[in-house]
């Protein structure tokens, strides 16, 4: 028999033809087009949005030192959704599965005088996850929305995602994540927004 590595290598073409076992045929050897395979990867890795969840209040730690757990409006989802969110923020995770999770604050101070340093990490089951962010605010008024998007892979459902702020002690206290109304026909700037998508879906 003539070995795979002596033939020609050439770009395939959708309608070439490769060779498998029907696992749905007691394993019948099959042929399968290279288009057919192309439409099932490509099927495989559609990303749907599962939550897309927005809290319009201030979100202001008490203190200095003092975690804050982000939320991000009302509560969505029930545990036969892939994804669920309490009014706390806290999400969970009821399908396993690749995700793609876009986390976004609205950064600012209302206060002045010194620099306020404010910090922000994420957590899953509660402990923290990743490197610590942080932002130094010396001007009132200045909005730094901060947005950051991850691959998250659940390997156990009923797995918990939350975002923590907190007021750092080396700066002033002051600073959290605030809404914006803008006078415009534009919607108005969330504190925090989540937005979740499920990768083959």
């Amino acid at each position: 028999m003539t070995k795979i590595s002596s033939y020609a290598a050439v770009t395939p073409t959708g309608t070439d033809l490769l060779i498998g076992t029907d696992t749905s045929a007691s394993d019948a050897t099959k042929n399968f087009t290279v288009s057919s395979i192309a439409a099932f990867v490509g099927g495989q890795m559609s990303a749907t949005q599962v939550l897309n969840a927005a809290s319009y209040s201030d979100q202001v730690p008490s203190g200095l030192d003092v975690a804050l757990q982000v939320n991000f409006g009302a509560a969505q989802g029930t545990s036969s959704d892939p994804v669920m969110v309490s009014a706390a923020g806290l999400v969970t995770f009821n399908q396993t599965g690749l995700y793609l999770v876009n986390g976004m604050g609205n950064v600012e101070r209302s206060g002045s005088g010194g620099v306020a340093t404010l910090l922000f990490r994420p957590l899953v089951n509660g402990t923290p996850v990743g490197v610590v962010k942080g932002f130094d605010i010396g001007t009132s008024q200045s909005m730094m929305p901060y947005e950051i998007t991850i691959p998250f892979y659940v390997s156990v459902a009923g797995t918990t995602f939350t975002f923590e702020i907190l007021r750092d002690s080396s700066g002033v206290n002051d600073g959290g994540l605030y809404d914006h109304v803008t006078a415009s026909s534009w919607d108005n700037v969330p504190s925090a927004n989540l937005q979740i998508w499920k990768i083959g879906a």
